[in-house]
């Protein structure tokens, strides 16, 4: 999505949320994949810790999270269209208030998932 000197300053704003949201998305998904790396390689090594299991039970709650997330996420992108065509600003205020949510959500969503791999690194190197 480009954007060109002549679009409105709604439309630009519309084309950025677009493009962020496409990478938060983006990243989601590597997040699954990555998840997807660190619970097979944890149940290979982790099964030698005494605690390994309560680790991985987190990883996999964070994996159900992390689909959950991705589904809003696309859920969301199929919406923004809409927001193209709001002619009144009450109609553009919900779409970026919306956005604002979904810049949240995924930052708290990021948040965890580090805390929980982190905590996972931990367990994996005692």
């Amino acid at each position: 999505m480009q954007i060109y000197d002549h679009d409105s300053p709604e439309a630009i704003a519309f084309k950025n949320n677009s493009i962020e949201l496409n990478n938060w998305i983006e990243h989601l998904n590597y997040i699954e994949k990555e998840i997807a790396n660190l619970l097979n390689l944890g149940k290979a090594e982790l099964s030698k810790a005494f605690d390994s299991q309560t680790t991985l039970d987190k990883l996999v709650r964070e994996k159900e999270t992390n689909a959950a997330t991705i589904d809003a996420f696309l859920k969301y992108r199929e919406s923004l269209p809409k927001a193209a065509e709001c002619e009144d600003v009450d109609c553009d205020m919900f779409y970026v208030t919306e956005h604002e949510r979904f810049r949240k959500t995924y930052l708290a969503h990021l948040k965890k998932y580090r805390e929980v791999k982190e905590e996972y690194f931990s367990t994996l190197s005692k």
